[in-house]
């Protein structure tokens, strides 16, 4: 009992030194991942900005209440975040309404990614509201328990580790087993954070890859957290099959090659979504056409123009949008990219290098 009242003042604790540097307890990058979260599980019912349904608080000819309004104008604010939580992994059907459950869908982490799409949605009037309503019940945000579980987990690992930059413990299937993002690399915790492996785990028994079916799933996290209108983007005229995801350099041979067959890419349904990755970062040949690039009103142009080294016409590159140049270098080392072009399946599976278009296609819509 000792223990559990020593780490619930530890989170008390740590979330009022966040409260005291933050007016919301979510990230911007919570938001940014949460809306990708929200509009494949929930926009459908309750709207692509959390605002349908105007008339939810009638119920329809089965007795049923319509998906309210979760932007702030409906009654989401007049619950604790436990509850969110709760409502969302079973489900509105209890309490009268047709939302089904999704805690076999959503992860504890997804289901707060959603709530802080939403909840940014809020003005600042309902947020005070909400969070001066509960600030004496509500417990802590799952960000603050995960704090406190990653400096128990990792406080070994990070006195060897040095400023290796960490991910949050995230508890495996075998007991006592933790598996840690260390940059592009995973870390297998056990004996309470003591002892590490490093390396892929494999679930013999069912042959598959547990480590790599992690290392896809936040690799696409990584990458859809950038919009098409953060991006390159060469879209097919008919239906799209497939996205192929491509970390790119103009200076890079290999890069040139793959941009000739785009033409054919699209032809098969192929929508390719270009992300930067200058190699060798600010300091590489291609960081600063990359940018003009990333600055040009027309960048799909722009952008073949640069693989055919034809750069007269582009832009000087000192806009805001060419931030997302050193942006796509940090992903692009979060996710494993060691040379360009890198190639992602819609599956978050990364292909090495350059496949001729005549290899990739199949790869990609037969997948």
């Amino acid at each position: 009992m000792k223990k559990i009242i020593v780490i619930q003042l530890l989170m008390f604790s740590i979330g009022t030194a966040l409260a005291a540097t933050d007016n919301r307890w979510y990230s911007s990058v919570q938001v940014n991942q949460g809306e990708q979260v929200f509009k494949q599980n929930c926009a459908s019912c309750h709207g692509q900005n959390a605002e349908a349904t105007t008339n939810w608080k009638q119920t329809d000819a089965n007795g049923k209440y319509p998906p309210p309004p979760l932007n702030g104008t409906a009654h989401a604010w007049h619950h604790d975040i436990e509850l969110l939580r709760k409502t969302i992994r079973e489900g509105g059907q209890k309490l009268g309404g047709v939302m089904p459950p999704f805690q076999d869908k959503l992860s504890a982490e997804q289901i707060d990614q959603a709530i802080a799409f939403f909840q940014s949605k809020w003005s600042d009037d309902i947020y005070a509201k909400w969070s001066g309503r509960f600030e004496e019940t509500s417990l802590p945000s799952l960000n603050d328990v995960k704090l406190a579980l990653n400096n128990q987990i990792t406080r070994h690992l990070k006195k060897r580790v040095g400023n290796t930059q960490l991910g949050s413990p995230k508890k495996t299937d075998i007991e006592d087993v933790w598996q840690v993002k260390m940059q592009n690399r995973y870390v297998y915790l056990i004996d309470d954070g003591q002892y590490a492996m490093i390396g892929d785990l494999v679930d013999l028994k069912n042959g598959v890859n547990l480590t790599e079916q992690e290392r896809r799933v936040s690799a696409l996290d990584a990458i859809n957290a950038y919009k098409d209108t953060d991006l390159v983007i060469y879209e097919p005229k008919g239906k799209i099959k497939t996205t192929l995801n491509v970390f790119t350099d103009t200076s890079c041979p290999y890069c040139r090659k793959l941009h000739k067959e785009i033409p054919k890419l699209l032809d098969a349904g192929i929508k390719v979504r270009y992300l930067p990755f200058a190699r060798g970062g600010s300091r590489g040949p291609g960081y600063q056409t990359l940018r003009s690039v990333w600055c040009a009103e027309n960048r799909s142009k722009a952008m073949t123009d640069a693989k055919n080294q034809d750069t007269v016409d582009l832009p000087d590159g000192t806009c805001q949008d060419a931030d997302i140049v050193d942006q796509g270098y940090v992903t692009g080392n979060q996710v494993g990219v060691t040379g360009t072009p890198a190639l992602f399946k819609a599956t978050g599976e990364k292909v090495e290098g350059y496949v001729p278009y005549q290899q990739l296609i199949p790869m990609l819509v037969q997948q």
